[in-house]
């Protein structure tokens, strides 16, 4: 009965069953539990066997993410070649901002910006207005999360899709996550500020990659964006 609950698409059946064997011996035999009490339980029992399962298959992702990305043996390459590209028409299908603001140098124009997150006049709204007044800015772009076009990097679970992605008149990728402080020292944003800074270090003076937040040390939004801008290629 157990071995169908917790059925994995990409763990064998035998493997699986010889697992449950074990598991189910170790809580008999060494947690004292009674055949019984287990099968009195048993939904119970199935739900954490599926978290267990689902926590080490996460423990694994994770082992992997580190080793090929991060241990001093990965080989890791960035390539600009076939990567994320400004298109024309690129988020037709997004819902769009409908404020009075008229960035000057959005890619898609001004009455074409993806709606933000947040507030109408919000702290990423007010970080796309910084990103718009950047010195050697050519132009930026709101990075729609989940959409086929846009800018993302990986984690251990899933996708990152920073807020902005911008091109300086150098040739510069810049790319720009806003973060509220009530989650900047979050387990999640230093996750995504490992990672952007890895592909920031990997792309050979092409890519810039900065985390901002409504002040730090006395800097506004813009100010961040201009320190990190103003660094050498």
């Amino acid at each position: 009965w157990l071995d169908r609950q917790v059925r994995q698409p990409d763990i064998h059946q035998s493997e699986l069953l010889r697992w449950l064997r074990d598991l189910v011996g170790h809580l008999i035999t060494t947690r004292g539990m009674h055949i019984a009490a287990l099968m009195r339980c048993k939904f119970i029992l199935a739900r954490k066997v599926r978290e267990k399962l689902a926590a080490i298959r996460q423990q694994e992702r994770d082992g992997v993410y580190q080793r090929y990305l991060f241990a001093p043996e990965a080989k890791v390459e960035v390539s600009f070649d076939e990567a994320f590209a400004f298109k024309d028409g690129m988020y037709w299908d997004q819902r769009r901002y409908r404020g009075r603001w008229k960035p000057r140098k959005h890619f898609l124009g001004p009455d074409h910006v993806p709606a933000f997150d947040g507030a109408e006049n919000g702290e990423e709204f007010q970080c796309a207005q910084a990103i718009d007044s950047l010195p050697g800015l050519k132009f930026w772009i709101r990075n729609v999360a989940r959409h086929p076009n846009s800018f993302w990097l990986p984690t251990a679970t899933d996708k990152f899709y920073p807020d902005f992605v911008a091109q300086l008149e150098d040739g510069r990728l810049l790319v720009v996550e806003y973060k509220g402080a009530h989650i900047a020292d979050g387990p999640d944003t230093a996750e995504k500020r490992t990672i952007g800074q890895l592909w920031e270090r990997k792309s050979g003076g092409k890519g810039l990659f900065v985390v901002v937040e409504k002040t730090i040390d006395g800097r506004d939004m813009r100010a961040q964006m201009v320190e990190k801008v103003g660094s050498d290629p």
